[in-house]
């Protein structure tokens, strides 16, 4: 088993003194842009990298570092890094936990999935210890997902040629397409084509022809047990027994509102056993996380990223709204339109003075904007009649 307890950033990114601690299960990077939610994901995976890394120093310094500690099979260790480099063509650092890096499995933002013609299927990679410390950098690309499926697939027809957890994992792969929509489900593999079909309401189409929000769903759940098969093979592993770790940048990527909240509850089912990390923008994920989950990240009165002390620490933002969650927690400083506010000041301030058809022509408009069920319709239409002329 392979855990990461605790990082300490200085001079990296946008962080200038930062300590976190983790939770053993799921931790949810949050806050606004540019606030360094990519740069804590980067330093923690490429602790278990081979003498390259993309992070770099806060300008104006001379040199930043971290120091993680981290539990591998029971056992406690730590590393520091020390960061001087900071144009970009420079990346050299010390080694990290290279050695484990079989147990860390990366995805960046780059999650399409464009169509591919399989004129052949080729055997999976043979990839060794190096190769897998280069994607703590680069990450997983899901390039090879479709190849690695439709073997996985005809290979299954055939008696023994799979051990229980293969069957088991290519089983698994053919669920997820129906996570987002019960309605969409694994159909054939085209034997003329080796295309991936799938079944929808609509009828059959190609996998590639699916959404690009659903495309980058299935290649971070699918690519993870693609790439659980490339790092496991004798003996193999059903994902669900991984107990390394999992880091996605920006887990809701591209995803409709409804299916944020999925993907979150799906990586809970397929990893019981893993450490995930992920960066999210997403209300809708903060709002169904456990509290302990949550990291949610913020800026001081010195500007410095520190963590925001507003999250509940026992139900975190289960109650709050999904305005709220974006004010508070990701840093918006206002989600109307200035023609809203605009229409408020202007209403406000004729109640106010007593000014009643100016105040009854702002009602007309905020009353046209608002959602047909916002209760500050009936609110502002009694503001409205209490300063109304009518006897």
């Amino acid at each position: 088993m392979l855990r990461i307890q605790n990082i300490k950033i200085a001079g990296i990114g946008p962080i200038k003194d930062l300590d976190l601690n983790f939770d053993q299960h799921f931790n949810i990077i949050c806050g606004q842009n540019g606030i360094g939610k990519t740069t804590i994901l980067d330093c923690l995976a490429q602790s278990f990298g081979l003498q390259n890394t993309s992070v770099k120093r806060t300008a104006g310094i001379e040199s930043g570092n971290w120091n993680i500690s981290i539990s591998i099979n029971g056992k406690n260790e730590s590393k520091s890094f020390e960061i001087k480099s900071f144009h970009p063509n420079e990346r050299k650092i010390s080694t990290g936990f290279y050695q484990n890096s079989n147990d860390i499995i990366v995805f960046k933002t780059h999650r399409d999935i464009p169509y591919q013609h399989l004129t052949s299927l080729s055997t999976d990679p043979q990839k060794e210890i190096g190769d897998f410390a280069r994607e703590t950098m680069a990450g997983s690309l899901p390039n090879d997902l479709k190849n690695w499926f439709v073997n996985r697939h005809l290979w299954s027809a055939h008696h023994n040629h799979l051990d229980e957890h293969q069957i088991n994992n290519v089983n698994l792969a053919k669920d997820c397409f129906n996570i987002l929509n019960p309605l969409i489900t694994f159909s054939k593999v085209n034997p003329n084509s080796n295309d991936i079909m799938l079944q929808t309401p609509n009828g059959e189409i190609y996998f590639e022809y699916l959404s690009s929000g659903y495309k980058s769903c299935m290649a971070v759940l699918i690519g993870l047990i693609k790439e659980i098969e490339f790092r496991y093979r004798n003996p193999s592993k059903f994902i669900k027994d991984f107990d390394g770790i999992v880091f996605i940048d920006e887990i809701d990527l591209h995803l409709h509102p409804e299916w944020q909240a999925k993907i979150y509850e799906a990586l809970k089912i397929i990893l019981p056993n893993a450490q995930v990390f992920t960066s999210t923008h997403s209300p809708h994920i903060i709002q169904v996380a456990n509290a302990n989950e949550i990291i949610p990240l913020t800026l001081n009165e010195t500007n410095d990223v520190k963590l925001n002390p507003v999250i509940n620490q026992e139900y975190g933002c289960q109650g709050w709204t999904v305005e709220e969650i974006l004010t508070d927690v990701m840093g918006m400083t206002e989600t109307r339109t200035s023609t809203y506010k605009d229409a408020v000041s202007r209403f406000n301030d004729s109640i106010d003075n007593n000014d009643f058809e100016t105040a009854s022509a702002q009602h007309l408009i905020l009353d046209a904007m608002l959602h047909p069920e916002n209760s500050l319709k009936k609110i502002l239409k009694i503001q409205l009649t209490g300063i109304s002329t009518d006897d």
